[in-house]
């Protein structure tokens, strides 16, 4: 049950959002490690060189978001990886009490790299992987040979864990449904879930209008894809509403998936 402190932090968290009015402390908090990224995805534009934070200045943040009460951390990019320094910033965040949340595209993922994550412990440590596609349509997105370096980055974790007799870490994809995979958006998740991800978050472009990034104009959804569209996301928001409580899981709820098109 929850502590008599939790619910009245929850009652507060609550009412700041109604009242859009900080009445408490956040509940998670994100850190921009680095803008870099050894990709260049055919969507994104926020990705370059900028100054960066030192390994001193993230963990002095870690200590202040630590004495607030905050529980989850989310290190951010840019590429994480790039930073040398990440598995000593993830250790150090695990040991002040945080579960932490890293979003990588999965390349940058050595043999030496994963043996440091499975010191990290597997319950506070997750991990979600950019894929967005199977490797054709994801290739097309995050340039060729991508795909299989992800995956492989991937394969690194959990063979780390499994020496280390670590119990299972929580890995999720994180998959754009765009128009070089809508015609085999399922087949992409059954696929996942055949490599054992443990479930997918379902991205999309964010912005909407009639000024398409020419950057990203081959992956627009525009509207001749309606159609299988909204028949794709009828068929997502089922086996959503439907499936298993453990095992690979769709994170998006139904009312998000029917809110797409």
């Amino acid at each position: 049950m929850r502590s008599l402190t939790q619910l009245k932090r929850d009652g507060r968290m609550y009412l700041s959002r109604r009242l859009n009015r900080s009445l408490a402390p956040p509940d998670r908090v994100s850190i921009n490690l680095t803008l870099r990224c050894n990709l260049s995805c055919s969507m994104c534009t926020t990705c370059y060189d900028s100054p960066e934070l030192s390994t001193d200045e993230i963990k002095g943040l870690i200590d202040q978001v630590a004495a607030w009460g905050v529980e989850v951390l989310n290190p951010l990019g840019g590429e994480p990886f790039v930073r040398t320094d990440l598995e000593a910033i993830l250790a150090y965040a695990v040991r002040r009490g945080f579960y932490v949340t890293l979003t990588t595209n999965g390349t940058l993922i050595t043999a030496a790299r994963a043996r440091l994550i499975a010191a990290i412990p597997s319950d506070r440590l997750h991990f979600n992987i950019s894929l967005d596609g199977r490797r054709d349509s994801n290739d097309v997105v995050r340039g060729k040979g991508s795909w299989d370096k992800a995956i492989e980055g991937y394969r690194r974790i959990r063979s780390a864990d499994s020496a280390s007799g670590n119990s299972r870490r929580k890995i999720l994809a994180n998959t754009l449904l765009h128009a070089g995979n809508l015609g085999h958006f399922e087949d992409v998740l059954d696929e996942q879930e055949a490599l054992g991800f443990d479930g997918v978050q379902i991205l999309t472009l964010f912005r909407t209008g009639p000024d398409v990034p020419a950057e990203a104009a081959a992956l627009w959804l525009r509207e001749r894809h309606m159609v299988q569209l909204e028949a794709l996301v009828e068929r997502l928001a089922h086996r959503s509403s439907n499936q298993s409580t453990s095992g690979y899981r769709i994170q998006n709820t139904p009312e998000e998936l029917l809110r797409v098109p």
